[in-house]
């Protein structure tokens, strides 16, 4: 375990060249999965390690990011996305995480959230074990993983939920939820990352109908025995803007579980 690398798996889109690793600020090495109009594979080698960037004309966050791990070859893996910037001494910190928990499989770290240019969220976690209830509201940018623990059990990315997929989001909490029952041990650590721009999002259209019934298929999927619980839950007790009504919500997640089973996307005038 003394001499175990870190690759960063970055997920993006539109570009024309790797450059995105210095404005990142990667200190390892990376894969760079870009989903533009061309099928292309650059390589190049930096001052910290090697970098591959694979452009493909596939939509969808979740096959980006499978098709980054597939051509994995690091012992650690970082997913994140391109609107991430590491702190200097990331790479160094994360192999060090895993080295003083050999037990770790997954590891979901630190992160500062910015808006409009200043740190507005401190989503500072603590040192411990994760279980399945406290786990599944972390984002893919914070989760780094032992690549012979995803290969050993065949784990990928959901390729239905996310950006730029059928159903907005999930894939996260999707792929959390599955190394759970793989019984991967996954924990939760201190050091934070670096930060994350959130003030916009390609894919994210408001809190809408469409955002209320795609988690109704989420949680159809996260829960099955369960799911019309969580998903009053969730509809009743919503608590960010939205121009959607509580009876709507209802409606709108309920009718999403209800299609779940069969992944039928939202249409409008439901």
């Amino acid at each position: 375990m003394n001499n175990i690398n870190l690759q960063v798996l970055v997920a993006t889109m539109n570009r024309t060249d790797d450059s995105i690793v210095e404005q990142m600020n990667i200190s390892c090495n990376a894969i760079i999965a870009n989903q533009a109009d061309r099928d292309e594979v650059t390589r190049r080698k930096t001052r910290f390690g090697n970098v591959t960037m694979i452009t493909t004309p596939t939509v969808g966050v979740g096959i980006n990011r499978n098709i980054a791990l597939l051509a994995s070859d690091a012992d650690i893996l970082l997913f994140s996305d391109d609107d991430v910037v590491y702190n200097d001494n990331m790479a160094d910190e994360v192999i060090k995480a895993f080295q003083s928990n050999p037990k770790a499989d997954v590891i979901i770290f630190s992160m500062d959230i910015v808006r409009n240019g200043n740190v507005t969220e401190k989503r500072h976690l603590k040192n411990k074990r994760l279980h399945v209830w406290n786990a599944l509201r972390y984002g893919t940018y914070t989760i780094a993983a032992r690549r012979s623990s995803l290969i050993r059990n065949n784990l990928t990315f959901n390729q239905n939920f996310g950006g730029g997929c059928p159903f907005s989001a999930g894939e996260d909490s999707l792929f959390i939820k599955s190394c759970f029952e793989h019984g991967l041990k996954i924990y939760s650590n201190s050091y934070v990352l670096g930060t994350c721009c959130k003030d916009s999002s390609t894919w994210f259209k408001g809190n809408n109908d469409k955002y209320f019934y795609d988690k109704g298929v989420l949680v159809r999927y996260l829960f099955p025995k369960t799911s019309y619980v969580f998903a009053m839950y969730f509809a009743v007790n919503f608590k960010r803007k939205t121009e959607v009504g509580v009876f709507r919500r209802i409606k709108l997640v309920y009718s999403g579980v209800w299609s779940g089973k069969k992944l039928k996307p939202y249409k409008e005038g439901k």
